[in-house]
């Protein structure tokens, strides 16, 4: 989309926000525009460059799916003050701060009005937030400061959606005593929770330099849960480590109780020296499977596996990327598919456009009834895509107006 098009977009939003403070100031702003009663409600977080920056915003729709229609920001995005990812628990949308700011904005739809709660703040560097029991009742949200110098406390918060408060904090020292980080840093790229354990993919990090020299093993964090007391840190030299900065999809678990991880030595990687692959904590264990090993840049549809979600049966809804990795932070060359981590198959996605990711932030997309919902840029054009779980087939839905969706859910 043109600059001066999105320029456009800004100024009208930023007076629409401002007109939007002013009819309210209440923490539960029901100022905001009115939605019809029937009907979903999805929800899109957006972010629009220009010159001048990145202005990030919320927005909601009726419709994804309507390849005649546009999503626009203009008397509809909401202005959520500086960096934000997102989060879609149960009935609510999470804008969560970051870079610099800790605040929580929580969006929901209550009788005719798409509403908002605000007042939570984190108090330290977000870098996750999930739902432990896919319940919608409570988020855990995770804090590690970037640095050491700016605090050495890795935290778990868990939240209470409805209520938008924190109802417990959990704190773990971070030393090279606990982790294997030596005289580095660490990035946090997953959580999983299974059972009364949590599973924390970690990477060990150079936070001044932003290099990733210890690539030779993936290492999990163990965790008693919900008290997150930790155990101790596993490791495999099978392949390198899981996730990878921001994308938060390093680890998953299955209804089963089996715990993955994925590895991809693709994107915020400077060095890699293994193959991508994922690795197995079988159920009732705590240390890795030695007989199982999915090398999935070796299978039919196969490449790296950069951004996940779960979507159930032992899957991943997923975008892979094939090729040679340009650069650390080239998040190059996507393509939708379905990730069976009992079968190790890789299943492309039919009609799946070739794209570019949004780097280091999570995912944007979820699923619903059999179907996922993600964004992809072709040509400078923004759409939303419709993936059918069972047959692999994508189709395209409305267009977006903005630069990229950081965040995409459903809260109706």
């Amino acid at each position: 989309m043109n600059t001066l098009k999105l320029t456009q977009i800004v100024r009208s939003s930023l007076c629409f926000a401002v007109a939007l403070g002013l009819a309210s100031c209440s923490k539960d702003d029901n100022g905001l525009p009115p939605i019809p009663l029937d009907g979903n409600v999805y929800t899109l977080g957006l972010g629009v460059t220009t010159p001048e920056g990145t202005t990030n915003y919320v927005a909601y729709t009726n419709d994804l799916m309507n390849a005649n229609s546009t999503i626009s920001l203009i008397n509809n995005g909401i202005l959520q003050e500086g960096y934000r990812d997102y989060a879609n628990i149960g009935n609510y949308f999470q804008a969560v701060g970051g870079l610099g700011l800790t605040d929580v904005n929580t969006y929901y739809v209550q009788g005719n009005s798409f509403t908002v709660k605000t007042g939570l703040n984190l108090s330290s560097r977000p870098v996750d937030t999930m739902d432990p029991d896919g319940k919608g009742t409570s988020m855990i949200a995770v804090t590690l400061p970037s640095n050491p110098s700016e605090g050495t406390d890795l935290t778990f918060l868990t939240i209470n959606t409805a209520s938008n408060a924190i109802t417990s904090t959990k704190k773990v020292a971070v030393n090279k005593t606990s982790f294997p980080i030596g005289d580095e840093w660490m990035l946090h790229t997953g959580l999983a929770i299974r059972g009364n354990q949590a599973f924390q993919t970690i990477v060990p990090f150079d936070a001044t330099g932003w290099n990733t020299r210890v690539v030779d093993r993936t290492y999990v964090a163990v965790y008693s849960y919900p008290d997150f007391v930790l155990q101790n840190v596993i490791s495999d030299e099978r392949t390198g480590p899981a996730g990878a900065f921001g994308t938060r999809s390093g680890v998953f678990a299955t209804e089963s109780g089996d715990v993955y991880t994925i590895s991809h030595s693709g994107y915020g990687y400077n060095d890699r020296s293994k193959a991508p692959a994922v690795l197995k904590i079988a159920a009732g264990a705590s240390t890795f499977d030695p007989d199982y090993l999915f090398k999935t840049a070796e299978v039919a549809n196969g490449g790296r596996i950069v951004h996940a979600i779960y979507i159930g049966n032992n899957k991943l809804f997923a975008t892979v990327s094939t090729g040679e990795q340009a650069s650390q932070w080239a998040d190059d060359n996507l393509k939708f598919a379905i990730v069976d981590l009992k079968e190790e198959t890789i299943t492309a996605v039919a009609g799946s456009p070739t794209f570019s990711g949004n780097g280091g932030r999570s995912f944007a997309a979820f699923h619903r009834n059999g179907k996922a919902y993600a964004a992809a840029s072709v040509n400078d054009v923004l759409n939303i895509y419709e993936v059918d779980l069972n047959t692999a087939t994508a189709r395209k839905g409305a267009k977006v107006e903005a630069s990229f969706v950081g965040g995409l859910g459903q809260v109706k």
